[in-house]
C-alpha cells in the first residue's frame, strides 16, 4: 500500500524523503521496499528540523507526516504537517496542521491533487468575480445597467462561483 502511495507522489511530482530515528540499515530497508531515494537516518529531532529548514532555504515546500513526540518540533516547522492520529501521541497531533483520524496515510496524494485542484479553483472564482464586477462597474458608470439589474449580476456572480466550489466535493483525480 505505502510503496504505491509513494509513485503516486512520484506522479504529482512530490519527493518523499525519510526522515527517521532508527538505524541506517532499517531506514534503508524500508526506502528500498517503498521506492524511496532520499533516506536520512537517526534522526534526533533538531536534525529533523535542520533538514525542513534545509529544504525550506531551497524554496520547496515541505509537508512532514509523523507521529510521535519526537516529530512534534518538525510538524510544527514544516509548511504542512500531518499527524497519525490514531497512533500518535497528543503533541504530535496539537503540532501538526492536519491529523488523520484513521491513520490512513495511502489517501495522501488524494489530498494533494485535491488541494491543487482547489487553489485553480480559487484563482479561477477570483478571476471571474473580478472581471465580472469590472464590467458590472463600468456599465452602472455609462447608465448601461440600472441598480437591480447590476445586483442581479453580483448576485449571480456569487452563485456561479459557489456552484464551481461546490464542484469540489465530488472531484476525484482521474
Amino acid at each position: 500500500e505505502s510503496a504505491s502511495m509513494i509513485r503516486n507522489l512520484n506522479g504529482l511530482k512530490v519527493e518523499p524523503v525519510l526522515l527517521t530515528g532508527d538505524n541506517k540499515n532499517a531506514a534503508l530497508t524500508i526506502a528500498n521496499e517503498l521506492g524511496i531515494k532520499d533516506v536520512r537516518s537517526n534522526c534526533l529531532p533538531e536534525y529533523k528540523l535542520k533538514y525542513i529548514e534545509e529544504f525550506q532555504s531551497g524554496k520547496k515546500k515541505v509537508c512532514m507526516i509523523g507521529d510521535g513526540i519526537n516529530d512534534a518540533p518538525a510538524l510544527k516547522k514544516a509548511d504542512v504537517g500531518i499527524a497519525m492520529g490514531g497512533v500518535g501521541s497528543d503533541i504530535a497531533v496539537d503540532a501538526a496542521d492536519i491529523a488523520l483520524v484513521n491513520d490512513d496515510v495511502k489517501e495522501l496524494p488524494h489530498l494533494i491533487a485535491l488541494s491543487k485542484r482547489m487553489m485553480t479553483t480559487i484563482k479561477l472564482n477570483m478571476s471571474f468575480s473580478m472581471i465580472l464586477n469590472f464590467i458590472a462597474i463600468v456599465l452602472a458608470i455609462t447608465g448601461v445597467l440600472n441598480p437591480v439589474f447590476g445586483a442581479l449580476v453580483h448576485n449571480a456572480g456569487s452563485v456561479i462561483v459557489i456552484v464551481n466550489s461546490a464542484l469540489l466535493l465530488g472531484w476525484k483525480k482521474n
